[in-house]
């Protein structure tokens, strides 16, 4: 498709030029109008095009890394959402089921059957750095990607085709079948888009690859019930499955500027999220 473009602005422009040094000169006036409309046809899409690149100039660094630098080479891609749930100065955080630090209630998003010509269109490789009590964890949004199709895979997600959608299911299996809240007042739950947070593309942490995380940031909207229950969690205090951290905690990744002790440790993410930007942590 942008090859046929390509030579329709190319033939556009000859003939432009033609009736520019040929007929132009002349004085016919269809020459005139001709070149008018060919001068349109020409500018109106590059000016679109101008636009656009303008727009998407922040976007500049990660089309070089893809498209050029690391065009042929696996990129890891990881997308997940994260809840953002307050009770007074605090947030929620749980235990990460895969690391021995705390984090917002979330995880990673799920596909859906009909992605897999996707995922052949984009040559996607399941990722395994993580590992369930089953094995590989599967139809995770978790996987490798040649460099060159990064751009697409973003723009799949942003689709929303053949994926998930809800953030309904990490609630409920970190929160309500862990008992930590009673399922029934939580089996229906109002939250809010707050943020969506993306990494640079960098090396990744303890792999031999360049990677990209991606977090939509949700906002819990509780009910009067529910907000009195998340009250009386907070009440009860930290455990070896919930903590309370209030944002100077966040911000420190759990070591406590007050007492100069850290307390446990904070996945990044969490600060990224509170802050809806990435840092370099």
């Amino acid at each position: 498709m942008r090859q046929i473009i390509v030579v329709a602005l190319v033939f556009i422009m000859g003939v432009t030029v033609f009736l520019i040094t040929r007929a132009y000169p002349t004085g016919n006036p269809w020459a005139a109008l001709a070149v008018g409309l060919l001068v349109n046809l020409i500018s109106t899409p590059v000016y679109i095009g101008l636009v656009g690149f303008l727009f998407n100039l922040h976007q500049v660094p990660l089309w070089l890394k893809t498209q050029l630098m690391h065009r042929n080479k696996n990129v890891r891609l990881s997308i997940a959402y994260l809840f953002r749930i307050r009770v007074r100065d605090k947030y929620l955080l749980v235990r990460n089921r895969k690391g021995d630090y705390y984090q917002l209630v979330g995880g990673a998003y799920k596909t859906l059957p009909g992605v897999e010509h996707v995922f052949a269109r984009y040559k996607v490789k399941p990722d395994n750095r993580f590992e369930t009590d089953h094995g590989i964890a599967k139809n995770d949004l978790r996987f490798r990607v040649p460099g060159r199709y990064v751009l697409a895979m973003l723009r799949w997600f942003d689709s929303r085709e053949s994926r998930e959608i809800s953030q309904w299911r990490e609630f409920c299996e970190e929160l309500l079948t862990t008992d930590i809240l009673p399922k029934h007042p939580f089996r229906y739950i109002d939250y809010k888009f707050a943020c969506k947070v993306q990494t640079p593309m960098q090396e990744a942490k303890q792999l031999h690859c360049q990677e990209i995380l991606v977090y939509e940031i949700f906002d819990l909207v509780p009910n009067d019930e529910q907000r009195q229950l998340l009250e009386d969690l907070l009440a009860k205090g930290d455990s070896s499955e919930v903590k309370w951290a209030d944002e100077t905690l966040i911000q420190s990744l759990g070591f406590d500027q007050r007492t100069k002790h850290e307390e446990y440790r904070i996945g990044p993410h969490t600060k990224w999220a509170l802050n809806g930007q990435w840092s370099n942590d």
